[in-house]
């Protein structure tokens, strides 16, 4: 059934635009969700595969389902918008080989953005890509519990447009290179910040581990967008699964008691329920 939330954006939706806009957005939406060559697959796939299944079930089960209607979407991420403005502070983990994101942020909002990835294939982006720099900042540095180099094992693809680079050696690759990382709490130290408005985590499986750093050094950020991956591929082992699950369930359990919602952000446009979004948001 379509919740509360779905249906007033339909309906805001319906009044900001022409009838025949809003038939061409739906159009788009279904065309989307149901065409190939935006899904990477065949529509629904999801329901045949265990591993999806699986994620489906856990992110019904303990996460939040969207009820704000202050939370919508800035580029391909969704989060409170209303709670940012010049003055906030962003901190985005994993550029990979795009900033629109983060450049839809400064447009919109005129705030100081804080970038940082390690990998050479985002040191090239970055260096090959115009962007505004007096308010995104770039650091070939990555995020992890401990500060120093660290093993970052290769995604083997043939695909230039496929980023790699995972600690947990998410791609399962016997390539890797040493990578200079460092914990969120010194970044914040280097840069003078005691706080931070909205973190987004994007870091190829290593997002468990630094969000028991975060919580360990008692560092709340006001919003984080992570995306939690169990693998890269469709494998699926059962005891695996349940480690990785109630590592994931104390974490979203902690941020709980903070006094955070923890809401699931369903991707049905590409690799439906592959991964598991979550953007944590502290209540008002």
């Amino acid at each position: 059934m379509i919740s509360t939330y779905w249906i007033n954006r339909i309906i805001n939706n319906f009044k900001r635009n022409s009838f025949l806009n809003f038939v061409r957005a739906i159009f788009d939406f279904f065309n989307k969700i149901l065409n190939p060559k935006h899904t990477g697959e065949f529509p629904f796939k999801y329901l045949f595969l265990k591993k999806r299944r699986a994620l489906m079930k856990f992110a019904k089960k303990n996460l939040d389902q969207l009820d704000d209607n202050r939370i919508l979407n800035l580029g391909n991420y969704m989060f409170n918008l209303s709670k940012l403005n010049k003055d906030s502070i962003v901190y985005s983990f994993g550029v990979g080989t795009s900033i629109s994101f983060e450049e839809e942020l400064a447009r919109v909002f005129k705030c100081n953005i804080y970038c940082y990835d390690p990998t050479s294939m985002a040191v090239d982006y970055i260096k090959n890509n115009k962007y505004d720099d007096d308010i995104i900042h770039f650091n070939p540095t990555g995020i992890w519990t401990k500060d120093g180099p660290i093993k970052f094992f290769a995604q083997e693809t043939n695909d230039p447009k496929i980023t790699g680079g995972s600690i947990n050696n998410l791609f399962k690759s016997d390539k890797f290179e040493y990578l200079e990382c460092k914990k969120l709490k010194t970044f914040m130290g280097e840069n003078g910040h005691n706080k931070i408005n909205l973190l987004k985590l994007d870091i190829e499986g290593a997002a468990i581990e630094v969000f028991k750093d975060m919580i360990n050094d008692q560092i709340f950020p006001d919003q984080v967008i992570a995306e939690f991956e169990y693998s890269e591929s469709d494998d699926f082992i059962d005891l695996d699964f349940e480690n990785w699950s109630s590592e994931l369930l104390e974490i979203i359990k902690e941020f709980k008691l903070k006094g955070y919602k923890c809401y699931y952000l369903p991707r049905f446009t590409h690799m439906a329920f592959s991964t598991i979004e979550i953007c944590f948001i502290r209540n008002d």
